[in-house]
């Protein structure tokens, strides 16, 4: 009888900095770095990828926002469960006193590939994946009722998403792979006049 080994649940680590950009002048403010959590769904995500299907790889980011400086609930502390499914976050941003929506963005680069640990035994081990909030795709929820109308200036960033995006005629599915907190030093920061958020996720 084999002994169950146990697999630590940072097996794929991920960094993710950030800045606020000014698209027009290419001017940047407000830089940071954080560490994100990776759900049960990307190593769902990585099994599909291995098995061939390519359609499973994340090529959008989700930028979860309100009106609010202190939104309540879970959305207060930097994510800790790896359990995370567009469901729970329509309770999450739906709840009373919340508020909010995701805004959803395509990539905005292709992926860059480096090093994490020694040259001697990987030849690239991390991927980076870029977007920013001027990108818009579409709000991951309805922008009325419940949920924070389109996001603009002085709204505040309160989290992000790294997402797959699944396509069957016209149902539209998003698995979250990975989720980050954006709460730096205690506050979530708030969109400048003409700035929009830019990050570039490390896995």
């Amino acid at each position: 009888m084999h002994a169950k080994q146990e697999i630590p649940l940072d097996w794929i680590r991920g960094t993710v900095r950030g800045h606020f950009i000014d698209l027009a002048t290419g001017e940047r403010c407000n830089e940071f770095t954080i560490k994100n959590v990776t759900t049960y769904a990307g190593a769902d995500t990585m099994a599909r990828l291995l098995g061939g299907d390519v359609s499973y790889a994340p090529g959008y980011m989700g930028f979860i926002y309100g009106p609010t400086d202190s939104p309540d609930t879970d959305l207060e502390q930097p994510p800790s469960s790896r359990i995370v499914t567009w469901s729970s976050l329509s309770t999450e941003l739906s709840a009373a006193g919340v508020g909010g929506n995701v805004l959803i963005s395509p990539l905005s680069a292709g992926p860059g590939y480096s090093i994490d640990g020694s040259a001697a035994n990987y030849s690239g081990n991390s991927v980076t994946l870029t977007a920013h909030s001027g990108t818009r795709l579409e709000y991951g929820f309805p922008t009325s009722g419940a949920y924070s109308d389109e996001l603009d200036d002085l709204d505040y960033f309160w989290q992000a998403l790294l997402l797959t995006r699944l396509v069957e005629g016209t149902d539209i599915t998003y698995l979250p792979f990975a989720r980050v907190s954006l709460k730096i030093g205690g506050v979530f920061p708030q969109k400048p006049e003409n700035f929009e958020l830019a990050l570039y996720w490390n896995i």
